[in-house]
């Protein structure tokens, strides 16, 4: 036989035994990771059977304050809202976790109720509500459920040992806690939570503080790093040594919808084989500014936000277009246009 042709079934068969193992490793060091997770049963009666080949989550993080010692600078609120809204679309064979961030004051028509900020509908009626409104006003089917709080989120950086991030200018944010040196440094959760959550984020440049992406939109894209720099933590070869100590650390962090509890962990695997060489690749979805009465919210702009849902729900990139941002006043708009994939705008129409 041709070199060539010994060489591709040497491949071909050193592949089919690496995804063998691979699945064999996650059934028995992550066999009972789900099984520790607090399940959601209610949520899972609205959620969408698989139609092909990926899986798409629903990740949110609530804003309730339970459990939580940092009250100065989270402030001590009662209830829980949606605090991260975020679509993460899994293929089986793709080698890219795709991330869709949805501002949480985005303007939508809630079902059963009133139109209201997105993050209202997990207020009204919790994760099943929430579900039902992303899938009624972005036309994206959800297949699993994850929820994790404040507290989850700490301990889920403090158990993986902290997360890298590579910080241009030294940041701080005044009211989140904030405050950290320029470079690269692994953060722990207490630091990574305040970096996350930063809606009034500053960067010391030029021998003084200077606001940059301080709105709930440079949010999105600060949550979008530490998710790709927890990814990054999770696929190190020491993390993965740890593989079955940690996973089962993580789930008891998270709420997730009892089908996702319920599966198999081998198959899970099979779903999830082609992630651990790949990477993430994040966005938000487009939007304007609008007062809607007297209320400061964010509306979908078209046609850029019909664009990339569309790109989302069939896997295709989610690439770079020009943004504009529109500023409404008593005197008229104001509009900004920039182009540049992750980048935003700071605006800010009142002092929140």
């Amino acid at each position: 036989m041709p070199r060539w042709f010994k060489i591709t079934v040497v491949t071909v068969l050193v592949l089919a035994n690496l995804t063998a193992l691979a699945v064999l490793w996650a059934v028995r060091t992550g066999q009972d990771f789900l099984a520790v997770a607090a399940t959601d049963r209610d949520v899972t009666e609205v959620l969408d059977e698989r139609s092909g080949n990926e899986l798409t989550f629903l990740l949110v993080g609530s804003d309730t304050r339970d459990g939580l010692d940092d009250l100065e600078n989270f402030g001590n609120f009662g209830g829980a809202r949606a605090d991260v809204i975020m679509l993460v679309r899994v293929g089986g064979e793709s080698s890219i976790i795709q991330m869709l961030s949805v501002p949480r004051d985005l303007w939508v028509d809630i079902p059963g109720s009133s139109a209201n900020r997105i993050n209202a509908a997990y207020a009204i009626g919790g994760s099943r509500k929430l579900v039902e409104t992303v899938r009624e006003n972005l036309d994206i089917e959800v297949n699993h459920y994850i929820e994790i709080d404040f507290v989850g989120f700490q301990g889920l950086i403090d158990e993986l040992g902290g997360v890298q991030l590579d910080l241009p200018y030294p940041a701080r944010d005044e009211k989140s806690g904030l405050d950290v040196p320029a470079g690269r440094q692994t953060v722990d959760g207490e630091t990574a939570l305040a970096y996350a959550r930063s809606r009034h984020y500053e960067e010391y440049q030029d021998g003084r503080w200077t606001f940059v992406d301080a709105n709930d939109l440079g949010r999105t894209t600060r949550q979008q790093t530490v998710m790709r720099a927890m990814f990054a933590k999770l696929k190190s070869p020491s993390s993965l040594a740890d593989a079955g100590s940690i996973t089962g650390a993580l789930a008891k962090y998270m709420t997730v919808d009892s089908r996702l509890a319920g599966a198999s962990v081998a198959s899970m695997a099979w779903d999830f084989r082609g992630v651990l060489t790949g990477d993430m690749a994040g966005s938000t979805l487009p939007v304007s500014a609008r007062n809607i009465g007297g209320r400061e919210v964010l509306v979908q702009r078209q046609p850029e936000a019909d664009e990339m849902l569309s790109r989302f729900r069939s896997g295709r990139e989610l690439r770079s277009q020009a943004t504009r941002i529109e500023l409404f006043n008593p005197s008229g708009p104001v509009s900004f246009g920039f182009s540049g994939f992750g980048q935003v705008l700071a605006w800010s129409t009142d002092s929140r």
